[in-house]
């Protein structure tokens, strides 16, 4: 992704105000297991925050996502 494209996403996610994105969790083992158990609804769900030229299903976007909402993600 461009880095205008980063900011654009970025700005989208920081907006999101639904609490199931907003998880705190105990360590990263939980946010990992999390992210698995909840990765096709999230790709599904997440799409009405973002722009509409941004898929979820595409692995730059979903790591993007995942790094930038995550609590312990790094990648």
């Amino acid at each position: 992704m461009t880095e205008q494209q980063q900011a654009t996403l970025h700005a989208a996610l920081l907006a999101i105000d639904d609490p199931y994105y907003l998880n705190t969790f105990q360590d990263a083992e939980d946010e990992a297991e999390w992210w698995r158990v909840n990765e096709q609804f999230i790709q599904y769900d997440i799409k009405r925050f973002l722009p509409a030229a941004f898929n979820p299903r595409n692995p730059e976007v979903w790591r993007f996502i995942r790094i930038n909402l995550g609590q312990f993600f790094e990648d």
